[in-house]
């Protein structure tokens, strides 16, 4: 799975994924640190990355974000150790290859 991970997603997560053998972009080196959400979500778009965040903000709660058309969203619990979420989104990956408009928690029931 391709992914970016936001500025708030722990270090850990990412290695793990990474050990996972997923494309994971990370904020901070692919995208500038303290972008704003609507940019993060155009270069999502643009790169076809499903977000990995903590933020509300991709779920709803800004209403001023138009989070229409996004290539998919995991909502991670980063307080979950990093083998339950790279363990759930490894399950994700084997049972869809499209997210578009999708908008999972993790590590939710998936591990």
């Amino acid at each position: 799975m391709r992914l970016l991970a936001d500025e708030h997603v722990p270090p850990a997560f990412v290695s793990a994924l990474r050990g996972e053998g997923h494309d994971v972009a990370v904020v901070g080196e692919d995208v500038a640190l303290g972008s704003g959400d609507a940019t993060l979500l155009a270069h999502a778009r643009e790169t076809d990355r499903v977000i990995l965040s903590e933020d509300t903000d991709f779920r709803g709660a800004d209403p001023e974000l138009n989070t229409e058309l996004h290539p998919g969203i995991l909502a991670c619990d980063t307080a979950a150790p990093a083998g339950e979420i790279a363990t759930a989104v490894r399950r994700i990956d084997t049972y869809t290859n499209d997210l578009s408009e999708t908008v999972l928690f993790v590590p939710g029931n998936w591990p």
